[in-house]
Protein backbone atom coordinates (compact mmCIF):
# COMPACT_ATOMS: atom_id res chain seq x y z
CA UNK A 1 0.00 0.00 0.00
CA UNK A 2 3.05 2.57 0.54
CA UNK A 3 3.81 2.26 -3.05
CA UNK A 4 0.83 3.32 -4.54
CA UNK A 5 0.38 5.91 -1.60
CA UNK A 6 3.51 7.38 -3.04
CA UNK A 7 2.40 7.34 -6.90
CA UNK A 8 -0.42 9.19 -6.29
CA UNK A 9 1.11 11.53 -4.56
CA UNK A 10 3.45 12.61 -7.40
CA UNK A 11 0.29 12.38 -9.46
CA UNK A 12 -1.32 15.33 -7.32
CA UNK A 13 2.17 17.39 -6.71
CA UNK A 14 1.55 21.02 -7.64
CA UNK A 15 4.54 23.41 -8.29
CA UNK A 16 4.07 27.11 -8.65
CA UNK A 17 6.02 28.73 -11.22
CA UNK A 18 5.85 32.60 -11.38
CA UNK A 19 6.27 34.44 -14.82
CA UNK A 20 7.36 37.82 -15.18
CA UNK A 21 4.90 39.11 -18.40
CA UNK A 22 5.55 42.50 -19.14
CA UNK A 23 2.27 44.23 -20.50
CA UNK A 24 2.49 46.83 -23.54
CA UNK A 25 1.75 49.68 -21.06
CA UNK A 26 4.85 48.68 -18.69
CA UNK A 27 6.83 48.66 -21.90
CA UNK A 28 5.71 52.23 -22.88
CA UNK A 29 6.55 53.82 -19.55
CA UNK A 30 9.98 52.14 -19.42
CA UNK A 31 10.20 53.95 -22.96
CA UNK A 32 8.77 57.07 -22.03
CA UNK A 33 11.30 57.26 -19.29
CA UNK A 34 13.92 56.33 -21.37
CA UNK A 35 13.51 58.84 -24.00
CA UNK A 36 13.05 61.74 -20.65
CA UNK A 37 16.42 60.47 -19.92
CA UNK A 38 18.40 60.26 -23.62
CA UNK A 39 16.42 63.96 -23.89
CA UNK A 40 14.50 62.67 -27.01
CA UNK A 41 11.43 65.22 -27.38
CA UNK A 42 11.03 65.22 -31.37
CA UNK A 43 8.50 63.34 -32.19
CA UNK A 44 9.76 62.57 -36.12
CA UNK A 45 13.12 61.14 -34.84
CA UNK A 46 11.54 58.83 -32.17
CA UNK A 47 9.09 57.80 -34.85
CA UNK A 48 12.01 57.13 -36.93
CA UNK A 49 13.66 54.76 -34.67
CA UNK A 50 10.59 53.16 -34.18
CA UNK A 51 9.48 52.88 -38.07
CA UNK A 52 6.50 54.77 -37.34
CA UNK A 53 4.99 57.45 -38.54
CA UNK A 54 5.32 61.10 -35.93
CA UNK A 55 1.71 60.95 -35.42
CA UNK A 56 1.86 57.86 -34.20
CA UNK A 57 5.04 58.40 -32.17
CA UNK A 58 3.44 61.38 -31.03
CA UNK A 59 -0.31 58.72 -29.96
CA UNK A 60 2.60 56.41 -27.78
CA UNK A 61 4.42 59.26 -26.42
CA UNK A 62 1.02 60.79 -25.09
CA UNK A 63 -0.20 57.23 -24.02
CA UNK A 64 -3.43 57.68 -26.23
CA UNK A 65 -2.78 54.56 -27.55
CA UNK A 66 -0.69 51.21 -26.35
CA UNK A 67 1.88 49.89 -28.49
CA UNK A 68 1.62 46.85 -30.71
CA UNK A 69 3.68 43.95 -30.05
CA UNK A 70 6.36 44.60 -33.05
CA UNK A 71 6.65 48.17 -31.91
CA UNK A 72 6.88 46.96 -28.29
CA UNK A 73 9.92 44.63 -29.48
CA UNK A 74 11.29 47.72 -30.99
CA UNK A 75 11.12 49.45 -28.17
CA UNK A 76 12.82 47.28 -26.17
CA UNK A 77 15.78 46.89 -28.90
CA UNK A 78 16.35 50.53 -28.71
CA UNK A 79 16.11 50.59 -24.63
CA UNK A 80 18.50 47.75 -24.52
CA UNK A 81 21.37 49.40 -27.25
CA UNK A 82 20.83 52.35 -26.05
CA UNK A 83 22.36 51.25 -22.42
CA UNK A 84 24.58 48.63 -23.84
CA UNK A 85 26.73 50.85 -25.91
CA UNK A 86 27.34 53.98 -24.42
Amino acid sequence: MGKTVNRRRVMYAVTFSEHEVETPLEVLEAFIDWTHKKHLKSYIEIGKMLHISANDANRLLSRAVLPDKAVCHRMKELMYEGENHI
